[in-house]
């Protein structure tokens, strides 16, 4: 059984099959790829212009700053601005991992190409001419011949015994080709150490909080407090701004994590409940107007129309935070104006005045009508785009913003004297609210508020708080904001550094059941079964799955609100008070100087081992993994070790899955072998062949396709601290998982015997190399072409957005949220698993250059379309939100050293194999060479990274002086566009013949990189940068007793700042970013501080209270839906505020949710 098992692994490979594959199998196959190719080129072509959200999405939903040009209409006119983008320019919008994964790719053409001009013309003649190839050995025998053929009689195997002196020539483009590469490594490395620094010294990188703090961790006690902290780091040049010491917040992160799926649970099933009751409501007038003949298409058409008006109308809202959503909200909590162009408008993400048309009503408006420009597919298309639901101004009249948010109200009058308040838009039907309204008796503290999205004051309106707060507005139970009134309200429950337990106050109304406020409408349309129901989960415990037949039944909605009211109230009470949870062992320290947070980072900070380590600098807020910020060091140690070994197991044993899609192309052979199986017989030819050629492809595409998330939750598993440092790592598991996967056990054999047997004796290795890399080499030659073309043309015309947009969309995105998440999330590149691809490629094509040097072609067609159609989707199609400083390009540097490693071992094996015609050793000399070689490159790597290892991550002392001059420069630069008057620097202000140009013309277009190499030294008269005086931030540990901030400064200046600078009939450029400030230049050090302050806090911290967004509904079912929660909770937020169901029930919108923060874009 063994033994049969064996050999169907063994038919099973298919690298070793390939040997001795003919010129036309091989062209056939080439063929085969190119007309792929062809398709889905001519289909990329045919769709780019109409698709500008899948093709070109970055000319328009991104912000301002990042924003690339449309491309040129036209067939090929596009493919100029590709080549034609400079680098500063790519380096300004995509980052350092966009710039160098380019680079990086470049690079390997720059490795591929010379050789190919070098090898190439000296091996194939060599390999070729007077070879073995079917002749007689020693020309004797008839029967006795050579049998190497097809693409075989160009590499390494085709030189004859009596030809053996040819081997010096592979010798020498053997120490050619490491020599170069080596060279090429080194150019690359010091190219990539000054880029990198003239990128992190810029005035623009500076100004971000990540490019001055330091995350510390592994704090002891004794040293976990801002004055200990602030005594320790203040040794080094400009002293501390600012600390935070972080708080073990677990229990409140699972609650917001546990608020957030609620909220979402509950918004789909309140929009379900409007839906029902609205197709209800449809199918009832259907048979009337089958009576009555009435057009359908007009009907609809004109439901259509009143459904976008209600998308552009502002509805009614109930539990509205008011908390800071922009900038200017966050800096002064005032309406800002402008002295040139008034007040400030309030921020519209998907403002339809800005420009941003139908997305969602066909794939021409999907596309190039965003910008009312394009033209609509017809047919099946068409009809699969037409449930995105964005509905522009074109939908209905024009609105000016006075109207827009002007609401008339309705005044009824209760039995018991008290008023209801309806709000209604002025272009709403007269039916849309008025007629629905029913005055019940008891519904006499609800008033139907206007929108208050544009609202950015924190004073409250009398219907604020209805449930606890008399007319007058003041609430009896909610605390109000501020740390002062908090802790005169409440006692600190802080006992020793840890949480004490306490009782919260009822989030909800008890009596809400018995209030009789009447027959909620939706009751007029369906039955109480027809609505959403869901199980709870088994045994009232919240890890337990929820299954069908167990566990309590209850309504969705009213669970939901219960529990999301709850959540409110506890999350919002717990994060006034941050401090009554314990400290965690971490906290960021941020700098005055930037070169004084690297200097803290290579440091010794502690005296004992494994305190206050690692140290972290160039870490985002936003990419800080708070859940395993409280993992002890020790803790962390164990986990690595785990996930190390795990993963290695990962390596080694994948191959059996994978071996088991190969059995499964093999089942013929496995029916006559196995007599279990004989069953197989039955079954018909073509169903047989049809799971032989499908079934084997897909299951491997499907675990090819799971080991990435695999390794990102084993990476996430083992403690890491931030994404960026997840992405590192998994590039490393990644890379050891292709290479020995696509490669060694392709390459080697397809049998696990083979591998076991061997890998435990080292000296067997280059032996095993030899014999069996050379035979497979024809099937990588296959593996290189299809990659180029397929995968390069498949990353062209983007098949998963396609699917994602055409069959995902209609089925998945079933409210309105979704449809907007679809619209507006773009392609975010996952770089850990997008590096070790092309370097295990890479890696490939260096280890078959001397043996098959016919791969050089492959590569360099390979590499070649890649880099062109990445270089297009990074400009055009993919979004780049954190950035590892280009961390991952010597990173990949490093591993294609493998590829170099094991091209030596071969060489070595094959040399030592070499047998002259009388059977004897015939290279012994060149397989010495080798070994020596082999040890030069092994010392050239250690070297090579000790050199550059320090350089490739921190900034040296000496770019100091320089960008500090560069920094005041670009704020006289600020203060001068700014309009602000220019403050004297006193010592340190130059003199002005000696003012240098700004450094902010470095990263723009056409601006050149500033070069640190002919910096001169400071000049003595100059005050030294390090010698002011230590600058504290205004928020110096203020987050460790409250997490409020206590923002109250205006900045009027950068009201219409963004509106300003775009020309009127940009009006493309204001689709969907228009009015949002993301650029840290045009503010202040006070208010950047104000943002930093709030940034570095825990995620649970800044987590803000989330909307329930529904649609509106022509029948009134949504209003009523607003005003039952509000009678429920006033701590539900729920708003119908600009959206709406169409003519056929779908959800439509016109705006961004309301709890959209634009906060969320700043990268600090």
């Amino acid at each position: 059984m063994a033994t049969d098992l064996d050999t169907a692994l063994e038919n099973a490979g298919t690298a070793q099959t390939s040997q001795g594959v003919s010129a036309r199998s091989f062209a056939a196959s080439l063929s085969t790829a190119v007309i792929v190719f062809a398709l889905e080129f001519l289909l990329f072509l045919f769709l780019k212009g109409k698709l500008t959200r899948i093709y070109q999405p970055r000319t328009y939903l991104v912000p301002d700053r990042e924003r690339t040009d449309p491309s040129p209409p036209g067939l090929f006119r596009w493919i100029g601005p590709v080549f034609r983008t400079s680098n500063s320019e790519f380096l300004q919008k995509c980052g350092l991992d966009a710039y160098f994964f380019l680079r990086y790719l470049r690079m390997l053409l720059k490795i591929f190409v010379p050789l190919a001009c070098v090898v190439l013309p000296v091996l194939l003649p060599l390999n070729k001419v007077g070879g073995k190839n079917t002749s007689f050995k020693n020309s004797t025998e008839v029967r006795d011949r050579w049998n190497v053929t097809g693409l075989d009689q160009l590499s390494w195997g085709n030189v004859k015994p009596e030809n053996t002196e040819r081997y010096w020539g592979h010798l020498i483009m053997a120490l050619i080709v490491i020599v170069y590469v080596c060279a090429v490594f080194f150019d690359e490395l010091r190219g990539y150490i000054r880029l990198r620094q003239a990128y992190m010294t810029s005035p623009q990188h500076r100004l971000r909080a990540s490019a001055t703090t330091v995350l510390v961790t592994a704090i002891p006690p004794s040293w976990l407090s801002v004055q200990a902290l602030e005594s320790l780091y203040d040794v080094f040049p400009g002293g501390v701004r600012n600390i935070w010491i972080n708080r073990n917040l677990d229990d409140l992160n699972e609650k917001v994590k546990e608020r957030n799926a609620l909220a979402l649970q509950l918004e789909a099933s309140e929009t379900d409940l409007i839906i029902r009751c609205k197709e209800a409501q449809l199918k009832q007038a259907k048979r009337e107007k089958k009576s009555k003949k009435i057009d359908e298409s007009k009907v609809r058409e004109e439901a259509n129309r009143r459904a976008s008006k209600l998308a552009m109308g502002s509805g009614v809202s109930s539990g509205n935070p008011h908390e800071p959503g922009t900038i200017d909200e966050i800096l002064s909590r005032g309406t800002l104006t402008n002295p040139l162009t008034g007040p400030r408008q309030p921020l519209n993400m998907l403002d339809p005045a800005k420009g941003a048309a139908m997305v969602g009503q066909g794939v021409g408006k999907l596309g190039k009508s965003v910008f009312g420009t394009g033209r609509k597919l017809t047919g099946g298309l068409d009809a699969a785009a037409s449930h995105r639901g964005f509905v522009s101004e074109d939908a209905s009249a024009p609105e000016s913003n006075g109207a827009s948010m002007a609401r008339a109200h309705s005044h009824h009058t209760g039995s018991d004297g008290t008023s209801v308040h309806r709000a209604h838009s002025s272009d709403e039907p007269p039916n849309a609210t008025e007629t629905e309204v029913r005055p019940v008796p008891k519904r006499s503290s609800w008033r139907a508020r206007v929108s208050s999205a544009s609202r950015i004051n924190g004073s409250l309106e009398p219907d604020e708080y209805p449930l606890t707060g008399s007319e007058n507005g003041q609430p009896r139970d909610l605390p109000k904001k501020g740390g002062n009134n908090d802790k005169d309200e409440r006692k600190d429950p802080k006992e020793n550094g840890t949480a004490v337990d306490e009782e919260y106050p009822v989030a909800y109304n008890t009596e809400f059941d018995n209030e009789g406020l009447g027959q909620p409408v939706w009751r007029k349309y369906i039955r109480e079964k027809d609505r959403e129901t869901m199980r709870l989960p088994v045994f009232g415990l919240s890890w337990m799955p929820s299954l069908g037949l167990f566990g309590q039944k209850v309504d969705t909605i009213d669970y939901c609100r219960k529990e999301l009211a709850r959540l409110n109230l506890e999350i919002e009470l717990d994060q006034q008070h941050p401090e009554k949870f314990p400290l965690m062992n971490s906290a960021f320290v941020q700098f005055n100087h930037q070169v004084a947070a690297h200097m803290a980072c290579q440091a010794v900070s502690h005296h004992v081992p494994k305190q206050m380590a690692p140290r972290i600098v160039e870490i985002s807020p936003d990419d800080v993994i708070w859940d395993n910020m409280s993992i002890s060091w020790w803790e962390r140690y164990l986990r690595t070790f785990g996930i190390l070994t795990l993963v290695c197991g990962m390596v080694v044993g994948w191959a059996f899955p994978v071996a088991f899609t190969g059995l499964l192309s093999q089942l013929s052979y496995l029916q006559t072998t196995f007599p279990w199986l004989k069953w197989l017989n039955e079954l018909p030819s073509w169903f047989l062949s049809a799971i032989q050629g499908v079934l084997p492809p897909l299951f491997l595409a499907i675990l090819m396709v799971l080991l990435p998330l695999i390794l990102r939750f084993l990476c996430r598993a083992q403690g890491l601290h931030t994404g960026m440092a997840i992405e590192l790592t998994v590039q490393n598991y990644y890379f050891a998982f292709l290479f020995v996967q696509l490669f060694l056990v392709v390459a080697i054999s397809s049998s696990f015997s083979t591998i076991i047997h061997n890998v435990t004796d080292v000296t067997s290795w280059p032996q095993m190399l030899a014999q069996n890399i050379p035979t497979s080499s024809n099937y990588f030659f296959s593996y290189m072409i299809l990659q180029a073309l397929s995968v390069s043309a498949g990353a062209l015309v983007q098949i998963f957005s396609l699917v994602s947009w055409f069959i995902l969309a209609p089925w998945l995105d079933d409210t309105a949220r979704k449809k907007w998440g679809r619209t507006t999330n773009l392609l975010q590149m996952q770089w850990g698993t997008f590096f070790p691809v092309y370097t295990t490629l890479a890696s490939i094509g260096l280890i078959y250059c001397v043996i098959s040097p016919l791969i050089l072609v492959f590569n360099m067609i390979t590499f070649s379309l890649f880099w062109f159609v990445y270089r297009y989707n990074t400009l055009y199609v993919t979004k780049f939100r954190f950035d590892t400083g280009g961390l991952l390009f010597p990173r990949g540097i490093n591993q294609l050293f493998t590829g170099l490693y094991v091209m030596e071992l071969c060489l070595i094996g094959l040399f030592f194999l070499v047998r002259d015609e009388k059977g004897n050793v015939a290279c012994e000399g060149q397989a010495i060479c080798m070994i020596v070689l082999l040890v030069i490159t092994a010392v050239y790597q250690y070297l090579l990274n000790e050199a550059f290892g320090p350089l490739i991550r921190y900034l040296p002392i000496t770019l100091e002086d320089d960008a500090v001059r560069r920094d005041e420069e670009f704020n006289r630069a600020q203060r001068v566009r700014l309009g602000l008057p220019d403050e004297p620097n006193g010592d340190l202000q130059e003199d002005e013949d000696s003012t240098h140009k700004i450094e902010l013309q470095s990263l723009s277009p056409g601006g050149q990189l500033h070069k640190f190499g002919n910096s001169s030294p400071r000049s003595p008269m100059r005050p030294s940068w390090a010698a002011r005086s230590p600058q504290r931030s205004h928020f110096f540990g203020a987050n460790t007793e409250s997490s409020d901030s206590n923002m109250q400064r205006l900045r009027e200046k950068m009201a219409h700042d963004a509106e300003a600078q775009g020309s009127s009939d940009e009006v493309r450029g204001h689709a969907l970013f228009a009015g949002i400030h993301d650029q840290l230049e045009d503010l202040t050090p006070e208010e950047r501080d104000q943002l930093v302050q709030r940034a570095f806090q825990h995620d649970a911290l800044r987590a803000r209270r989330p909307v329930i967004w529904i649609p509106r509904d022509d029948l009134g079912v949504s209003d009523d839906e607003v005003y039952l929660t509000q009678r429920f909770s006033k701590h539900i937020w729920i708003s119908n505020e600009y959206q709406a169901l169409d003519g056929q029930s779908r959800p439509i919108f016109s705006r961004s949710p309301p709890d959209f923060s634009e906060i969320d874009l700043i990268q600090l």
